[in-house]
């Protein structure tokens, strides 16, 4: 078990058949499209968290952000441009990825198609080399001539690699499968054998990109929980990489979301729910994603006045609010995003009218999909139960004010407070 350290970790990837490129000459206003263009493209921008013994850590986001890249870092498959990494305590920059005591499950398992579960899983416990001291036949230490221990590297016994391939079978229900070859097993299957493989190690860390992303949606949800359960007997530490905002908030203690190589927030699932620090996280975080309105705001007495495109303007109680920045609430107008989840907005007799436009019944619950003059965008709204409503008509709906998000509308930052 380990506890790790990442210190202003940046990786850049220079131009092809060029030298590589200063970290320092990166300006961080550069979009992506200039960046290629001038030969250098920098895929990981400061990268800075402490992961303590034994935490499960998600990095999630979308395709490109830097999670995988980062991961690799970790693992030392790729070099570290700028930043210091650190395995308790010691700098790792520099080590190789063979003596970093980690291991890695890929999502394309990696496993020999002509050996069995079990030479897979102990192929390479059988190459690898322990610290040991030399012994007799009868197995008693040899001494040196000063009387100490003669200090030896040795491979593993066929006992000592059966104990351990046994141990990873039982742990993960696989001991019928371990005479079987991939060819043979499911998606589900060969994924064990692979994390049993990274088991028999007993690595410091586990690092796993994208394990589930071969699998249908069902036996996704199964190896999730297998995946936890895992965690939790093994109390090692986990770093995992998904796109799947939901495996991120059912598997990690905490997650880590990324954009475009920087880092947008590092928190618990709850709390990246509950309270995203901006709106890309805000967005990101949540199914179905979060509605945004862009409205202006002004503070009239104990309210918060909005006013939203069409004109409509509706009163939130500011004792309801989380707190509001002071800056918002001089008594100005100010320009701002609204954003809601649909399970926080409710139909009722007043409030703001909107037009359905489609309505998706999910069972005993469902989503109905509106719009607004001015809007581009469509919103969706969650019910609990059924309702009869008219494709085209209009509805009004309210917000609940205790779950209402606000995020500035240049920076994008929220301006409201977490709830005490």
């Amino acid at each position: 078990m380990a506890n790790l350290s990442l210190q202003h970790v940046c990786k850049i990837y220079p131009a092809r058949g060029g030298a590589k490129k200063s970290f320092f000459r990166f300006k961080k206003n550069k979009t992506e499209s200039e960046q290629r263009q001038s030969g250098e493209y920098v895929a990981v921008k400061d990268f800075n968290m402490e992961i303590e013994d034994g935490e499960f850590i998600v990095f999630v986001g979308p395709s490109g952000c830097g999670k995988s890249t980062t991961l690799r870092m970790i693992a030392g498959l790729e070099d570290i441009s700028a930043g210091k990494f650190y395995i308790d305590g010691k700098l790792v920059n520099n080590v190789d990825a063979k003596d970093r005591d980690i291991a890695m499950v890929f999502q394309s398992y990696a496993l020999y198609p002509h050996m069995t579960s079990y030479e897979n899983i102990s192929f390479g416990l059988k190459m690898r080399k322990i610290a040991d001291v030399k012994r007799d036949k009868n197995g008693n230490p040899v001494l040196d001539k000063d009387g100490n221990e003669i200090k030896i590297m040795r491979h593993y016994t066929k006992k000592e690699i059966d104990e351990k391939v046994q141990w990873a079978a039982g742990v993960l229900g696989i001991k019928e499968l371990l005479q079987s070859k991939p060819s043979d097993m499911s998606g589900g299957q060969r994924q064990r054998i692979a994390l049993g493989r990274a088991m028999v190690r007993g690595p410091k860390v586990f690092l796993l990109d994208e394990p589930l992303s071969n699998l249908d949606a069902k036996l996704r949800t199964t190896m999730r929980s297998e995946i936890v359960k895992l965690h939790k007997a093994l109390k090692t530490t986990f770093i995992y990489v998904t796109h799947d905002q939901i495996e991120a908030m059912t598997m990690g203690s905490r997650i880590v979301v990324m954009k475009d190589g920087y880092i947008q927030q590092i928190d618990t699932p709850t709390n990246l729910f509950d309270y995203p620090e901006n709106k890309f996280v805000a967005g990101f975080i949540g199914t179905p994603q979060m509605n945004f309105f862009k409205v202006s705001i002004v503070k009239r007495a104990k309210t918060l006045e909005v006013t939203f495109a069409d004109g409509q303007t509706v009163k939130l109680a500011l004792d309801k609010l989380r707190t509001v920045k002071e800056e918002y609430l001089d008594g100005q107008e100010h320009e701002v995003y609204l954003g809601v989840r649909g399970e926080h907005i409710k139909i009722g007799a007043n409030g703001l009218s909107v037009k359905v436009n489609i309505t998706e019944v999910l069972g005993s619950n469902m989503h109905v999909f509106f719009g607004m003059e001015g809007e581009e965008s469509e919103f969706i709204l969650c019910l609990n139960e059924r309702e009869v409503l008219e494709n085209g008509g209009n509805i009004r709906i309210k917000f609940d004010e205790n779950r209402v998000h606000m995020f500035d509308i240049e920076t994008e930052t929220s301006i409201l407070g977490r709830a005490e």
